[in-house]
């Protein structure tokens, strides 16, 4: 809540204090709390003129109560008014649903219209762990923030980035700022964190107590923790609770890395230059390299990306001979000075690898060095943007079998080892740490030399399918259009009352059903809304099949069911607040999933807002799983270009998620048990992946969803006991996959924003191959 409004009504009626407050052009806030009761939260509804509009639980976080040392302090409420409706109003009131008691008193819009007071900015700020913080602010791009820690002034940030807030129609995308404290802050004590707007006023959250430890808690030498019981708990908290550093501080990170051990005799080494990048910035990294038993070839008259296949093994069979590894690498890359002994040593100790590639960095137009950070091996990623074709190394007798079929670029070198099936995904390894900076790249040209690639590759494998040239920021981008397969589709959606949702997602599914024929089941979950049963009646083997299951929501039974009644080949588990946005993303995501090793296929959606909200599932981050690019609005590449290609990830959501139903009951299904409402998708996927299933997010099949507009929050604290013991058996289930997760890098941090900073202190930097997950087996009880 802010601490200066526009226009407020407050009201004591006994022990129940509320405030209601119009505080900026469509935004109105407020709070409500039984002074003899602080445990109660109430369920607050919006009305204009005499109209109830909609209901949220009053649980958000009030300064001014917190600071009165009020409870919790979690006792406010926000709501959003479109233009039109707020236009038309005369007056707004807030309302104890199901009482009609008043909160706050009514507010007379035409006559505060002409109110001239300034109103304060909705604004919050959260601890992200660490010495990491992040907020929001919704008084434009220009809107600075001071930041205090124990009264010390220590930075003023800008709001310049994007995050969403608020649910269904209270949503809205606002302006963000993120920042790392000095490290000095990092010292084992309690301090408070300050965050000022312009007005003088503190953000929603602030003063925000934190403790940091500038090792993590479990590597610091503090003798209270020295007993191993202290050290497992310790390993908890920095899980919970992880360090991080800014991109920007990458040339500190590096410094840090561990000495790299390699075997006293790696193998011999061939190096192949290729492109028409500069050897004269190449060859000084080459002659510095530690591991000095190589012999270099450069192609550099080549175009971008291409190979002179002939010219390589001929340079094989006579000056490199003896070479036991063929490392390949852009002409004018410049390598790190082991980046050779790594690879050579990978190919050493692990005779089972055939390919080895590692981390990149990307040089600004200032000189400046930043980090790209890749996965462990991505087949899909790997034909939409190459990225594991920059700077990698063969195994000699795979080389040789490579250039037989004469690849006329680096990108068709690497896709054939994948010419004929997938039984090489898991022999290439990763390599965690930079072996190069890139150099400038011709991304037009690159873009084509890879769809060209891909084509071939696919030709190759007789998959049907379209390959055309993007445009990526980082690297070369190909979107692949494979041709969907043959079967039904049954389209699987769950829902309770609000009919207005699923009726706009119902219509917003007939452009793609027109282009496929698909079967709509309906899961009713105890509606009691008469217009939602009348509607529920219109449609009814109409437009879609009603099934009626009563009880409690719970979202993985009400799938199991429909997954056993449905009759498509495919199942399409959707949401009833996903709003398709154009006709081909049903067409788009069957194509993927026209691949057999292809378990589970999940969309690109986003808020009203235009902010993401799912882009991936990435396990770890709180030592759960989260949604990737939250921070990131429609149309943003993402890091390294991951909003614009297809690639892997360990799961995805539920929320729209296309399968095989066979595959669905193979393995289960959803668990109805230990994941009634939350993490069911994330199990289901794991449990896909275990069995020797891909999961692959596309962002070419983008979606509207409005998260929870049907049901509302899962932090609701009527909901936070179940929420938090699902977690708890998420954790118990899959510890090893959210530990270490195979497509989000070890370089990168763990707290809840993905791709957005360094993971400090290192964690494991070792080479890395495509393992499945293993779960626990938890015995009932536990």
């Amino acid at each position: 809540m802010t601490s200066a409004v526009a226009h407020s009504k407050t009201k004591q009626d006994g022990a129940l204090r509320t405030l209601f407050s119009w505080s900026h052009d469509r935004i109105f806030t407020g709070f409500v709390f039984d002074g003899a009761n602080l445990s109660r939260h109430f369920v607050v509804e919006l009305v204009v003129d005499g109209r109830p509009l909609r209901s949220v639980h009053a649980t958000d976080y009030v300064n001014m109560l917190a600071g009165d040392n009020i409870g919790d302090g979690c006792y406010g409420f926000c709501f959003s008014l479109d233009a039109s409706t707020l236009s038309d109003a005369d007056c707004v009131e807030a309302r104890i649903a199901n009482t009609g008691v008043r909160v706050g008193e009514p507010i007379a819009i035409r006559a505060a219209a002409d109110c001239k007071s300034v109103a304060g900015p909705s604004s919050g700020v959260q601890w992200l762990g660490g010495v990491r913080f992040s907020g929001w602010i919704s008084d434009g791009p220009d809107s600075l923030i001071d930041i205090e820690v124990d009264g010390e002034g220590i930075d003023r940030v800008r709001a310049s980035g994007w995050c969403h807030v608020g649910d269904g129609d209270n949503a809205r995308a606002v302006r963000s700022f993120s920042l790392h404290l000095p490290m000095r802050f990092a010292d084992g004590a309690v301090h408070r964190l300050a965050a000022v707007d312009a007005a003088g006023a503190h953000l929603q959250g602030s003063p925000l107590p934190f403790i940091a430890f500038k090792d993590n808690l479990s590597r610091t030498q503090v003798e209270s923790f020295s007993a191993h019981g202290d050290n497992v708990r310790a390993r908890i908290f920095d899980r919970l609770v992880p360090m991080s550093i800014p991109f920007s501080a990458y040339d500190e990170w590096r410094m840090n890395l561990p000495e790299i051990a390699t075997v006293a005799h790696p193998l011999k080494a061939a190096v192949i230059a290729v492109g028409p990048g500069d050897m004269d910035d190449t060859l000084p990294s080459l002659n510095s390299q530690t591991h000095q038993d190589w012999l270099a070839l450069s192609l550099p008259d080549g175009q971008e990306e291409g190979l002179d296949a002939e010219r390589v093994h001929e340079f094989l069979c006579t000056e490199a001979a003896d070479a036991e590894a063929v490392v390949f690498v852009p002409s004018g890359a410049i390598l790190v000075s082991s980046a050779v002994m790594r690879m050579a040593d990978v190919l050493k100790r692990q005779p089972e690898t055939v390919a080895v590639y590692g981390d990149l960095e990307v040089a600004g137009q200032d000189g400046s060095v930043w980090p790209m950070a890749l996965p462990a091996f991505d087949y899909e990623r790997m034909i939409e943007q190459g990225y594991c074709a920059r700077v990698f190394a063969l195994r000699r007798a795979t080389a040789e079998r490579a250039l037989a079929a004469r690849p006329f670029n680096l990108y068709r070198l690497f896709n054939s080892l994948f010419d004929e099936g997938m039984a090489n995904a898991t022999r290439i390894a990763h390599l965690p740490g930079a072996l190069a900076i890139l150099p400038q790249t011709d991304l037009g040209a690159a873009s084509h030399a890879l769809a060209a690639a891909s084509q071939a590759h696919l030709q190759c494998r007789e998959v049907e399918a379209r390959v055309e040239a993007g445009q990526g920021v980082t690297f070369p981008v190909a979107r692949v259009g494979r041709s969907a397969p043959r079967g039904s589709v049954s389209i699987v959606i769950p829902t309770r009352d609000k009919h207005v949702l699923l009726e706009a997602c119902l219509d917003s599914l007939q452009p793609a059903l027109r282009r496929r024929k698909c079967e709509i089941i309906i899961l009713d979950n105890g509606s009691r809304e008469a217009d939602t049963l009348r509607y529920l009646e219109s449609v009814d083997n109409v437009v879609a099949k009603v099934l009626r299951l009563e009880g409690d929501f719970n979202f993985a039974r009400l799938n199991n069911a429909a997954a056993r009644m449905a009759k498509g080949d495919f199942l399409c588990l959707l949401n009833n607040d996903v709003q398709a946005l154009d006709e081909h993303w049903l067409e788009e995501m069957l194509g993927r999933l026209s691949e057999p090793d292809t378990g589970a296929v999940g969309a690109l959606l986003l808020w009203p807002s235009g902010v993401v909200q799912h882009g991936g599932v990435v396990l770890g981050p709180n030592f759960a799983a989260t949604h990737a690019f939250n921070d990131r609005m429609q149309g943003d590449a993402g890091y390294g270009d991951l909003l614009t290609v297809a690639r892997e990830c360990s799961a995805v959501t539920a929320a729209c998620l296309l399968t095989r139903r066979r595959d669905y009951l193979d393995v289960g299904g959803m668990d109805e048990f230990r994941f009634p409402v939350n993490f069911n998708d994330v199990d289901y996927c794991l449990k896909l992946r275990a069995a020797g299933k891909r999961i692959v997010f596309t962002p070419h099949a983008a979606l509207l969803h409005l998260e929870s507009a049907s049901r509302g929050a899962d932090t609701r604290v009527d909901r936070k006991a179940r929420f938090d013991r699902e977690l708890r058996n998420l954790r118990a289930k899959w510890a090893d996959a959210l530990i270490d997760d195979a497509f989000y890098s070890p370089m990168l941090s763990l707290d809840p924003v993905p791709f957005s900073a360094l993971a400090w202190p290192l964690r494991d930097m070792g080479p890395r191959v495509l393992r499945r997950p293993a779960p626990v087996h938890v015995p009932p009880g536990f």
